[in-house]
């Protein structure tokens, strides 16, 4: 898979990648010979090969290729990034995006679901999960021999079984 670096970015995580493979094969000398010493002269001779064409012709095609193995070169070519600054990034949260208000009544001939409705649309939560309480005790989508519900996200059909009666707690929530 190609890399979605620049060759310029490629080569200086490479030689950010150098010392730092040097520094691995140094640590070498207290905790164990590692299984290739040469890696830093390897990265080194890479990348100046690399960053020699680049400076002569940076529209050679083999610039992407060779990049390709200067950056497979690299084992901790993600330490190298940090050092670099070319990281990346974690995403904010965006405050502007929130779940729909639930929807919380007492059944009344009035309310959201009537006494003795068993099915209602929420188009609101369209998309979500939902997560059903009734009288302060949730339900599951399974028929358990109680009280249960069933719930499409698509067309928004809510459905109760154990119709709505009057003077009962509901609470429906967008997950």
């Amino acid at each position: 898979m190609a890399s979605p670096l620049t060759i310029p970015q490629i080569i200086t995580i490479a030689k950010i990648s150098e010392y730092l493979s040097a520094n691995y094969i140094a640590d070498g000398a207290l905790f164990g010979a590692r299984k290739i010493p040469t890696n830093p002269r390897i990265i080194y001779m890479e990348y100046k090969a690399l960053s020699w064409m680049y400076d002569l012709d940076p529209t050679n095609e083999s610039l992407r290729l060779v990049g390709n193995y200067v950056y497979s070169l690299c084992k901790k070519n993600l330490k190298a990034k940090a050092i670099s600054g070319s990281g990346g990034s974690i995403s904010p949260i965006n405050p502007n995006i929130s779940i729909p208000i639930p929807v919380e009544f007492v059944v009344t001939g009035s309310s959201f679901m009537i006494d003795g409705q068993a099915s209602v649309l929420i188009p609101q939560f369209a998309g979500y999960n939902v997560m059903f309480n009734r009288n302060n005790i949730p339900q599951t989508m399974v028929d358990t021999g109680g009280t249960w519900f069933t719930w499409n996200k698509s067309t928004t059909l809510f459905t109760v079984y154990g119709a709505a009666a009057t003077d009962e707690l509901f609470s429906i929530n967008a997950i």
